[in-house]
């Protein structure tokens, strides 16, 4: 199947990536034709990954077929596209010692999971329902990312204190950088979150003339939202802790995976 080849073959490119950043590492090297080859080897995995979405059917003819798999694979490709930008724009490589490893794992499953969670989860028909579902999941992996700063914060802030700095710690940008990008992808994902949850509301209406308010899924991706809002409150007011903001957002992180994929994946497995 040509999908689960473009899934296997994403992964390995991916794994080549962290690879080269690792040999990178040890070589003290740090040029643009190193960069390059990376970004090369993360843009064919990228490239195969839309074309195993696509030969899954995700974009159908009267809008968007989502399964668990289409929408993992889309994810993946979205934050792989934020790595890539992120590395160009802010120097951010050693990001993907922690993310290419993470995304490689999760393309190597896609193409074996079992029959029962590649079922239609969602068929998009509308253009309300349509914009809904990808800003769900763009705020997603905006999110997604900010928790991989959140994780790289703690581990550089303990490894500081513990004054255990190894080449995996040398690899990552300065402290006060992840926390700079940590927000920006926190201010981006609140922006996001609040426009997914004001078109699923509209869309409620809309198709069915009623909004789900106590819906599991509403009501856990507002609390995640809040929380996010919660932080760019501190941030501004300067009244947080790097460690505490670095835990509320995968806090967050992990409300927004049980919002969107938590049940869905209990009723898929037990049906």
């Amino acid at each position: 199947m040509i999908s689960s080849v473009m899934f296997i073959s994403a992964g390995l490119l991916s794994l080549l990536a962290a690879w080269l950043i690792v040999v990178c590492m040890r070589a003290g090297g740090n040029g643009e034709a190193i960069q390059r080859n990376i970004s090369l080897l993360v843009g064919g995995s990228i490239i195969c990954t839309l074309i195993a979405i696509l030969e899954l059917g995700f974009i159908a003819t009267a809008g968007l077929t989502l399964t668990l798999i289409t929408v993992a694979g889309f994810t993946i490709l979205l934050i792989q596209n934020l790595y890539l930008l992120g590395m160009w724009q802010h120097g951010v490589r050693g990001l993907g010692l922690l993310l290419l490893p993470i995304t490689a794992s999760i393309l190597f499953i896609l193409p074996f999971l079992p029959v029962a969670t590649s079922d239609h989860w969602v068929e998009a028909y509308s253009f309300l329902q349509t914009g809904h579902l990808l800003l769900s999941v763009v705020a997603y992996a905006m999110l997604t990312m900010a928790a991989l700063y959140a994780i790289m914060q703690l581990k550089l802030d303990n490894a500081l204190k513990n004054k255990q700095i190894g080449k995996f710690m040398q690899a990552m940008p300065p402290l006060s950088d992840i926390n700079n990008y940590l927000f920006a992808h926190v201010r981006w994902a609140s922006w996001l979150l609040a426009l997914s949850i004001l078109t699923g509301l509209a869309w409620q209406w809309i198709e069915m003339h009623h909004f789900a308010l106590l819906n599991h899924k509403v009501l856990l991706a507002i609390f995640a939202w809040m929380m996010l809002l919660m932080l760019n409150y501190l941030r501004s007011k300067a009244a947080w802790h790097h460690n505490r903001a670095s835990k509320m957002v995968l806090i967050a992180y992990i409300t927004l995976i049980l919002a969107y994929f938590g049940v869905k994946i209990i009723h898929n497995l037990n049906g």
